[in-house]
Formats: C-alpha cells, sequence, structure tokens
C-alpha cells in the first residue's frame, strides 16, 4: 500500500489521503467511517462501472450502516455537461441530503468531476470522496480538488477547486480498461515525465523518463507492484505542486502541459471520436514542436521526447476534418488565456517547463499543421 498525502495550506490547512493499494473497494465503508461523518451519500456511477464493482461498493457501504443511493451518468466527456449537473442537483434534493453527507464518485475523470462540482456547490458544499477507477483519474484527475463541467463554447469553463475528503485507488480496477482507455491515463503519466522537475518535489533526483523506458512492459501489463508506485510518484508530483498552489495562480499551470492544444481538439471534435488522452498527446507533441521552433529546446531532446510518446503508442494526428483556424478559436477560448492571449506551458530542457504568452500565432499554426 502506498499513502500519498496532499496538503493544503491556503487559510486553515487541510489534509486528505490518496490510499494506493489492490482490493480496496471492498473495504469503502471502514474507510469512509473513519473519515467523514456522512450517514448517507450519493455514489455517482455509470452504467458500466456500475456493473463491474457497485455491488461490492453497495454491499461495503451497507455492512457499515451508511446509507447510500446511486446515480448513473451516461458514458462519455460530451455528457460533463449543465444538463447533467442539474440532474445530479435534482437527485441530491430529492435524496434530502443533508450537509453532514457525502457524493461519492466512482469512475474516471467524467464522474469524478461532475461528482465533485455537485459535491461543491449543493447546499454551499458537503464532503466528497473519490474513487477513481480508471489509469487517468488515478494518476491526474482525481488529485488536486479541480472539478467542472463543459460549455458549448470550452472544456471546463464552468468549475470550482474543491478538495475531496479521501482518494480510494484500487488498481485491480486498471484491468478491466480497454486499451485506448489505458491509453488515456498514459498521455498524463508521461506527462508527469515531461514536468517533472518543475514540480519542485524535494529530495527527488530520480529519472521518471528513464523509468517509463525501462518499465515500459510492466507497466502495460499492469503489474501490481510497478503500479503502484507509478500512480504513487504522479500523485506525489501533483500533491506537491497543489501543496504550493492550489487555485492555479502560479506553479499549478505547468499541469495543463500539452492541454492548451488538447482541450481545443476536445472541443473542436465536440467530445466525440477523440478521446482526452489523445488530444493531450497531440498536445504535448504540439508544445514540443513550438519549443523548438522557439529556440527553447534542442532537437534532439525534442526527438527523444517524440520516441517516449511513440514508445506507449500516443502518436496520435488531428482529425482532418478540424480546421487550423477553428483550433486557433477555440484556444482563443481556453480558461488559460490572458489578455487574449493563447498561454502555453512549454518545455525549456529534460524535465522542465515554463509558462509564456509570448507564442506568434503563425508559430502555432506552423505546429498545428505538423499534428495532422
Amino acid at each position: 500500500m502506498e499513502t500519498v498525502k496532499v496538503k493544503i495550506p491556503a487559510g486553515e490547512e487541510r489534509e486528505y489521503p490518496i490510499i494506493i493499494d489492490e482490493n480496496l473497494l471492498k473495504d469503502v465503508g471502514i474507510y469512509l467511517k473513519n473519515r467523514i461523518k456522512a450517514q448517507k451519500v450519493l455514489v455517482v456511477t455509470n452504467n458500466m462501472v456500475n456493473l463491474l464493482y457497485g455491488d461490492t461498493i453497495k454491499e461495503s457501504l451497507s455492512t457499515n450502516n451508511i446509507e447510500n443511493e446511486f446515480f448513473m451518468l451516461e458514458d462519455g466527456e460530451k455528457y460533463k455537461s449543465i444538463e447533467s449537473l442539474e440532474a445530479l442537483w435534482q437527485k441530491a434534493l430529492e435524496l434530502k441530503l443533508e450537509r453532514k453527507d457525502a457524493i461519492v464518485a466512482l469512475g474516471g475523470g467524467v464522474v469524478g468531476d461532475l461528482a465533485g462540482f455537485v459535491a461543491a456547490t449543493y447546499l454551499r458544499g458537503i464532503d466528497f470522496i473519490q474513487i477513481p477507477t480508471t489509469l487517468l483519474a488515478q494518476v491526474d484527475s482525481s488529485v488536486g480538488g479541480k472539478v467542472a463541467v463543459n460549455h458549448k463554447l470550452g472544456k471546463n469553463l464552468i468549475g470550482a477547486f474543491y478538495q475531496p475528503k479521501l482518494v480510494l485507488s484500487d488498481i485491480n480496477t486498471l484491468s478491466t480498461l480497454p486499451d485506448e482507455e489505458l491509453k488515456v491515463g498514459l498521455a498524463e503519466v508521461v506527462k508527469y515525465g515531461f514536468i517533472k522537475k518543475s514540480c519542485n518535489l524535494q529530495k527527488s533526483n530520480f529519472n521518471f523518463l528513464d523509468y517509463l523506458k525501462v518499465k515500459k512492459d510492466k507497466i502495460l501489463a499492469l503489474d501490481s507492484q510497478t503500479m503502484t508506485e507509478l500512480i504513487a510518484y504522479c500523485c506525489k508530483l501533483k500533491a506537491n505542486v497543489v501543496n504550493q498552489d492550489e487555485k492555479e495562480t502560479g506553479l499549478r499551470v505547468i499541469l495543463n502541459f500539452g492541454h492548451t492544444i488538447g482541450h481545443a481538439i476536445e472541443k473542436c471534435s465536440n467530445y466525440e471520436n477523440i478521446n482526452h488522452g489523445q488530444a493531450v498527446a497531440i498536445g504535448i507533441k504540439g508544445a514540443f514542436y513550438i519549443a523548438e521552433e522557439k529556440g527553447l529546446i534542442k532537437e534532439d531532446y525534442m526527438n527523444s521526447a517524440l520516441n517516449i510518446i511513440n514508445l506507449y503508442e500516443l502518436n496520435y494526428k488531428i482529425p482532418e476534418k478540424l480546421s487550423v483556424g477553428s483550433l486557433m478559436d477555440a484556444m482563443l477560448l481556453d480558461k488559460k488565456v490572458e489578455s487574449k492571449k493563447i498561454r502555453f506551458v512549454l518545455p525549456t530542457n529534460e524535465g522542465e517547463v515554463a509558462v509564456f504568452n509570448d507564442v506568434e500565432n503563425n508559430t502555432i499554426e506552423s505546429a498545428l499543421k505538423k499534428l495532422y
């Protein structure tokens, strides 16, 4: 078992554990009783995840005298919508959830974001528990307290920062993921390799990029020890950033590496036929192309980075139907835009990135054209 602690220093210090191990789901009720006071919980999930794990969760909660109701979301990024949000608020009101009660997210990033936003806004905030079942959610979206819904004009434009009380990452859930869903998480894992030094994790001389090369076969085979240490290390990196900058006023921006182009691709695709990991992998490549053209990095580092992306078979391309112009327009509506300038997180050295607001449009367009 690995336990990573997230400490939020803003105002009164808050802390919550991220517990990473096998066979955690059967003890969900015990973990909740030790962490929160809820007598009733609303579990937000989708039909597929419920089919796999719903009975186990329900039995554990009921055995520990925690009343529970389940809400089924449709599966897919396009359902991370205001309509889904309203349906969840309605369910919480019908159940008469009180402030001492809680909302539990059982699933991937879409489930976590929606459930978390409901928890942040219902009765001005009730307790929230994350039980991520995808690699993406375990290494990234369940950690750090970003919760949001999409708007037709852009991704995650309506949201909040709202920290969970507990994150339970049962690595056994990864064995049920299709290969493409596993790759969604691997794109975020590779991202951490490229930003690792900038996360400022003290006493860490660990070369994460080398680790990803050496451990590739074990990672793809979901070796339990390897996955536990991999997920824990990614969580430590993110937790360290969040501890320093909970609400993305500075350092936390680096976690968006690859996401400026990635979110634009998702939005222009109407969140269909291309998933978050594919879009972020494309965005990471785009960031390297921009950095190389700006003279921030040498060509050999860019090629080395592209080789790692290829090693994990993340060499995706922008769909032909999406125009450069539409992607540029979408990036200008991104929540990270400042003074009408697209803000990019770009590589500056191995494992290091920095934020730039001075990237010329023709440089961005040139990079985009290489991504088709």
